[in-house]
């Protein structure tokens, strides 16, 4: 009797579904509602997700965290969550945010970190996968432990985001088992570990994904070589060197990109030998599509890695076969980082082509130029028209090493 009691319960859920009110169904997860309604309102989403996606709107969105947070009933909290994660990327990341924000109610009669350590263990994935993020997040040593021991859970979404935590966490007891990771036939599990030993960046982790940057498998090469740069250390820059250098390499762009964040990234001790290593070797092996690759780092938003994919740029530049590359050091001369303006109009001011007069000329006409960028320009045409004019009347003058003067006079007397 309690079975179709329910049945009938429900019964008018199945027609909102059907009828393709999904916006609607979820209104149906409130707390006030019977647990019957609201877990068969759940299931009936987590069937029809693709459906639900035409129909996402904001409200709707607010509505499942609303939802999620408010629920008593782990299954059907996890059912929400499931649906949560499939209508946003960052659903679970946002979820965890709403917790640790005190705005919201928390999930449980526990308050953070606690309700994490309690859904650590939880039959539902999506409740780990919560757990594991909000640890992660909490970042403590105390929470690695735990994120080690989800490295090695059952689901491979769990190990994916444990990783992702462990990594960013940057803890050296994380390494045995992510290079344990490595040896799993799952790209996705494998990848994540190959980067998380990345991130950690400890002699031992590096030399884990150091065999892996030889293997065929493109995305796990892609994955390692898009973090090495921010490991700061020449150890790994004969990978990106390689990359960079193969004319077939996929990853040429990424391997350039990661050579400017190994600058900016390497310590103070070392920064100097960093960069002109890595500056010295990429003069060795750049070709224009290593400069145009380059330029493009240049529009890098962050100011540090900007500022040094120009240095790197000012090396390799030839302003008389780079014209468009050029126009981007022209353009840094009014970079807001004064560093970076004045390593410009510095690169700049030691040019003798003419060309760079041409481009100046062209920068001016084209754009608003205020009184600051335009002495800068003025100083550099100066100091290229003042080398363009000494080349000239070095060019006019006769050069005769001799060793007594008496020699130079006698020469011409003969004449």
């Amino acid at each position: 009797m309690a079975s179709d009691g329910q049945s009938t319960e429900t019964r008018f859920l199945y027609s909102i579904a059907t009828s393709g009110q999904y916006d609607r169904l979820v209104t149906y997860l409130g707390s006030n509602e019977p647990l019957a309604v609201r877990r068969k309102a759940a299931d009936l989403l987590t069937q029809s997700l693709e459906s639900l996606v035409d129909q996402e709107t904001d409200s709707v969105v607010d509505e499942l965290y609303h939802a999620a947070l408010t629920e008593t009933t782990d299954s059907v909290r996890a059912d929400i969550i499931e649906v949560l994660i499939y209508v946003e990327d960052n659903a679970v990341d946002r979820l965890v945010s709403k917790i640790e924000s005190g705005e919201y109610p928390t999930p449980t009669d526990s308050p953070s970190p606690l309700v994490y350590v309690e859904w650590f263990d939880s039959r539902h994935v999506e409740l780990r996968l919560v757990a594991v993020t909000g640890l992660g997040q909490i970042g403590t040593p105390q929470v690695v432990s735990k994120l080690i021991i989800a490295c090695q859970d059952s689901d491979k979404r769990i190990q994916i985001r444990a990783l992702k935590e462990c990594g960013r966490i940057g803890d050296p007891r994380c390494v045995a088992v992510a290079r344990n990771c490595l040896q799993t036939t799952d790209r996705d599990v494998k990848t994540a570990a190959a980067r998380c030993l990345v991130q950690i960046g400890t002699p031992d982790a590096i030399g884990g994904v150091m065999a892996l940057c030889k293997e065929d498998d493109l995305r796990l090469r892609r994955a390692i070589v898009s973090e090495l740069g921010k490991t700061g250390s020449l150890s790994v820059f004969g990978i990106l060197l390689n990359e960079i250098a193969d004319p077939e390499s996929q990853l040429k762009d990424l391997a350039i990109q990661s050579a400017v964040e190994l600058i900016a990234h390497a310590d103070s001790a070392n920064s100097h030998a960093v960069r002109i290593t890595v500056g010295t070797h990429l003069q060795q092996v750049a070709d224009q599509d290593t400069i145009n690759k380059l330029a493009a780092v240049v529009d890098s938003p962050t100011p540090q890695i900007r500022r040094n994919a120009i240095w790197v740029l000012c090396q390799l530049i030839d302003p008389s076969v780079h014209i468009e590359s050029l126009d981007k050091l022209i353009a840094a001369i009014g970079d807001d980082d004064e560093t970076t303006a004045k390593m410009t109009v510095s690169k700049l001011a030691k040019c003798t082509d003419t060309v760079v007069l041409d481009q100046l000329d062209e920068f001016v006409e084209t754009h608003e130029i205020n009184s600051r960028v335009m002495q800068r320009i003025d100083y550099i045409r100066d100091q290229i028209k003042t080398k363009t004019a000494d080349d000239r009347r070095k060019e006019a003058i006769e050069y005769t090493k001799v060793s007594n003067p008496a020699d130079y006079t006698k020469k011409h007397a003969d004449e």
